[in-house]
């Protein structure tokens, strides 16, 4: 929604006040990034996981404002080539002076410096989840969070708690088998905190095994689209109509796609009646946000 730049003064992201153009979606930087590139045979830090010490952007990382970095090639197999940019007298930018150690963001002032953007759209989103709610809970058999355990469903779920009362939605995991490891401890920890708060939470699996479907339908891919209706559209059908109790149960989907991730969901609109899934709703309350928003978000 908002643009953004770098703030030297924090090391982190500044939020402007001006709509954002397609975003660069910056990504935050940590310790074990910069050991597996091999950024420690340039530059010195401590080997910390509190607080990222720089921002990506796609191979461009930058640090503090300035570019310090692009990687160019690598595959799973070759590790890409390290390029550090010059600065006019020719010397390699240093992110910092006379080789001293990286400084990491300061998210607590990194916060409180955009604290007043992030609360307008808090506002402005918790607003439009209430609406749609509003508009359809009279004919709709339920309303459900479609979790995925990922940075952007992290923030949808956060919002739509903070939206809605509680008994009034479940949140549905489609679990494809295929997913991180540590993107099952977020699940985990999830699903816990949602029973603690007395929010159901399920869990929805195809009744094909990963590498059964492989064997199948061959690797997911952008021609031959088969793993998310395979894994995670049809289970979560099926595991709504169980939550339900009806077969031809009709519900609104929460989902957090966003219009920057890519040219094709930036043609997305907020809701829809049967694009995703025949016969149900699709809402997307945080369509416009960017990567720099769901980050400050997450650290505030």
């Amino acid at each position: 929604m908002y643009s953004y730049t770098y703030d030297p003064e924090t090391g982190g992201l500044l939020l402007n006040a001006s709509p954002a153009p397609f975003s660069r979606e910056p990504r935050p930087v940590y310790a074990p990034e910069l050991d597996l590139l091999g950024f420690d045979r340039f530059w010195r830090y401590d080997r910390q996981t509190d607080a990222p010490y720089m921002w990506a952007e796609a191979n461009q990382y930058f640090y503090r404002g300035r570019l310090v970095a692009r990687l160019k090639g690598g595959n799973a197999f070759t590790a890409p080539e390290i390029i550090i940019p010059e600065e006019e007298n020719g010397q390699p930018v240093r992110p910092e002076p006379d080789g001293g150690k990286l400084r990491p963001v300061d998210l607590a002032a990194m916060v409180a410096a955009n604290r007043e953007l992030l609360e307008i759209l808090e506002r402005t989103t918790v607003r439009r989840i209430v609406d749609a709610y509003a508009r359809h809970r009279k004919r709709l058999d339920c309303f459900h969070v479609a979790f995925s355990g990922g940075k952007d469903s992290c923030v949808l779920l956060d919002l739509v708690k903070k939206a809605l009362p509680k008994g009034s939605f479940v949140v549905v995991f489609g679990d494809t088998g295929m997913e991180f490891p540590d993107t099952y401890e977020v699940v985990r920890q999830t699903q816990a905190q949602c029973q603690a708060e007395e929010i159901p939470f399920y869990i929805a699996r195809s009744h094909f095994k990963p590498e059964e479907s492989w064997q199948l339908f061959g690797p997911p891919s952008r021609v031959l689209r088969w793993c998310c209706s395979v894994h995670k559209s049809a289970p979560q059908t099926l595991k709504l109509r169980e939550i339900t109790g009806k077969t031809d149960y009709t519900g609104l989907a929460f989902v957090g796609v966003r219009a920057h991730e890519s040219a094709t969901r930036a043609k997305y609109e907020y809701e829809n009646f049967g694009k995703k899934q025949r016969g149900q709703y699709s809402n997307n309350p945080i369509l416009e946000w960017t990567s720099a928003e769901i980050w400050l978000y997450i650290y505030q």
